[in-house]
């Protein structure tokens, strides 16, 4: 499921590559695993998903390289 919505992303954001798309996904069900017991996660994801889409390229860009940070990616 998730992995279509990386691919909507790079479609939608042609700047974007599936590798960056990936790291923004994962951030986010990092930061919303904890909800899943209330199910409220699908919901948060969705949302976020929804926030990424419309979201600038500069915006983007920022929340990348927070997502970077946060899941100690080196690539």
């Amino acid at each position: 499921m998730f992995s279509q919505n990386v691919i909507n992303l790079t479609i939608t954001h042609p700047w974007m590559q599936f590798e960056e798309a990936w790291l923004l996904m994962k951030h986010a069900y990092v930061r919303f695993k904890p909800e899943e017991k209330y199910n409220t996660f699908m919901t948060l994801m969705s949302i976020e998903y929804g926030i990424y889409q419309r979201e600038t390229e500069e915006n983007l860009r920022k929340r990348i390289e927070l997502a970077k940070e946060v899941l100690n990616y080196t690539g």
